[in-house]
């Protein structure tokens, strides 16, 4: 079990990065879209360090770094919670798509929930300016859902690995 626990924990960890990059992207094409500078987001990540200074008062290639690196810590951390949460789910449930896809999604909700509705409103009210339904359906769809779903093709591997039995020796047949 040990083990188990442990591969899942790093697996965690490496899948919030990979979900982390995803959702960082897609971040970075929201605001585009929606005509804000490219790299707000990272400017953004990086106010959870610096404050409000991160957003206009230092230069955009500091920021941008610290920006990059506090979300990738924190993806990785949050992924690591997501490996915490899959190791106490029955294995039917860790290998299925559908069970992950849901569970996933849930979580990328509850990240926003709490980050965003908890913490942002103590410490971090210039979070509060962005659209909220957007940032919801963004934790969910681009960091939650593709957790999920790493997961889930992870643990159908690893019992296909498991359950499926060596191949059968065939005895010679005499003439």
């Amino acid at each position: 079990m040990a083990t188990v626990s442990n591969r899942t924990l790093s697996r965690g960890a490496w899948y919030g990065l990979l979900a982390g990059i995803i959702f960082m992207i897609m971040e970075m094409v929201g605001a585009a879209i929606m005509g804000m500078p490219v790299f707000m987001p990272l400017r953004m990540f990086a106010s959870v360090l610096l404050g409000q200074t991160a957003l206009t008062g230092m230069s955009l290639g500091t920021a941008v770094f610290l920006g990059l690196i506090i979300h990738l810590l924190l993806s990785a951390v949050f992924g690591f919670i997501y490996g915490l949460i899959n190791i106490g789910l029955p294995p039917a449930h860790r290998a299925s798509m559908g069970s992950q896809a849901v569970i996933g999604f849930g979580y990328g909700l509850l990240l926003w929930f709490i980050n965003f509705q908890i913490i942002a409103r103590m410490i971090y009210p210039w979070f509060l300016e962005t659209p909220q339904f957007m940032q919801a359906m963004m934790h969910a769809l681009f960091y939650g859902l593709p957790l999920g779903l790493m997961f889930a093709g992870t643990m159908q591997r690893t019992e296909m690995a498991v359950s499926t039995p060596p191949p059968r020796r065939r005895e010679p047949v005499e003439p």
